[in-house]
């Protein structure tokens, strides 16, 4: 679906508008958001981020207006994420020069942790650099545990077509991280 698609059915209807919204660019501002508060938030936090982005997107969007819609989206993701991470900061902060602070002993590996980051950051890019459909198919599927079917229905496609995507863009993204060293 277009952007001005997407436009026209959010002039029509808020709830359209919405959903349409939601199942076009709901990876897209995930993913952003994601990228900005990984290690930071949970889970949960990153979903409700995303869908209070999509909400202020359909609520707030000039359907008249000349600019980009996704790249309206993808400021507002970013921001938005900017601004849950800067009040997840400071809400688990502890004041280091405080001498009665205890010590939170980590059972945690830091090294290990930035080593999976980096790893899962380098994925996405790779996942990404496969363009469409087959990024978003991926997507939908290891990341959100959608199904061929709800993945074809996403994507506006045919389930058949979504496995066969599916297994080439795995052998293609397999090809190219064993071309780098990378095993996972």
């Amino acid at each position: 679906m277009t952007e001005n698609e997407i436009k026209l059915i959010m002039q029509k209807s808020r709830d359209e508008g919405f959903k349409a919204l939601f199942d076009e660019y709901w990876s897209y501002a995930y993913t952003i958001i994601y990228n900005v508060l990984r290690g930071s938030a949970s889970r949960n936090d990153i979903e409700d981020c995303t869908a209070d982005v999509l909400s202020d997107v359909i609520l707030s969007y000039d359907t008249d207006r000349e600019g980009s819609l996704k790249a309206y989206i993808g400021t507002t993701a970013k921001r938005r994420a900017i601004d849950v991470k800067r009040s997840v900061s400071a809400k688990s902060s502890v004041p280091l020069d405080d001498e009665d602070s205890p010590d939170i002993p980590s059972g945690e590996n830091i090294e290990i942790q930035a080593e999976n980051a980096g790893i899962s950051a380098l994925l996405l890019q790779k996942i990404e650099e496969l363009g469409q459909p087959d990024a978003s198919i991926i997507i939908q599927k290891y990341f959100y545990d959608r199904s061929s079917t709800e993945t074809a229905k996403v994507l506006g496609m045919n389930p058949i077509t979504v496995r066969s995507r599916l297994r080439r863009a795995l052998k293609k993204l397999k090809t190219v991280l064993t071309d780098m060293d990378i095993t996972i």
